[in-house]
């Protein structure tokens, strides 16, 4: 009987043995662990101070282009609105307008008054879409404020003067009408059909 007993003890003296041996290893590779996660390098974030008195805006502008844009025409995509990083546009100051750029500008202007919303309403039935009469009114005042610039392009284009010159007057209103219906149907083919009141 003490024969058990003891050879019971024994066995049970073994296996703590055993038992506080993994307890050691498992101490030992956790402090080396330890010790190497110190020897890595830290990053430590200093304190980040922003200073937006130093922040001057003055306005933000900017328009939908619909199709205007002189360096994109005659493209048919309007899903890439990336600009390239190499690209860098300054904007050159306005000259003042000449009676030419007037004369233009006063028959584009009453054009797209006066015609927007059939030349809208003809390429919404071409593409069988339908939009919301606040829509249409966005897209003919987004056109109508890249009108300048257009016109502005065209007299750099073909050699403005200060004298009104009949010919290149009609060619330059004849462009502007082209490009209106080119960027309103550009803009309605490409419109996703969720944008519609379909």
């Amino acid at each position: 009987m003490w024969h058990d007993y003891f050879k019971q003890l024994e066995a049970y003296l073994k296996w703590q043995q055993q038992k506080m041996q993994s307890l050691e290893q498992a101490i030992h590779d956790l402090q080396q662990q330890y010790e190497q996660l110190k020897k890595k390098p830290r990053t430590t974030i200093e304190k980040i101070e922003y200073h937006f008195d130093q922040l001057k805006v003055e306005t933000l502008e900017g328009t939908l282009n619909i199709g205007l844009n002189p360096a994109t025409f005659g493209e048919d995509t309007i899903e890439n609105f990336a600009v390239p990083k190499t690209q860098t546009i300054i904007p050159q100051p306005t000259p003042q307008p000449t009676p030419l750029f007037r004369n233009i500008q006063t028959a584009v202007h009453s054009y797209l008054k006066e015609e927007g919303e059939h030349i809208i309403a003809r390429i919404e039935q071409t593409y069988e879409r339908s939009l919301d009469p606040t829509y249409r009114q966005f897209i003919l005042q987004d056109i109508a404020r890249q009108i300048d610039d257009r016109i502005h392009f065209y007299l750099r284009q073909y050699g403005e003067s200060e004298t009104e010159n009949e010919q290149l007057q009609q060619n330059i209103i004849a462009y502007l009408k082209r490009d209106i219906e080119h960027s309103i149907e550009t803009f309605l083919k490409h419109l996703p059909r969720e944008e519609t009141n379909e």
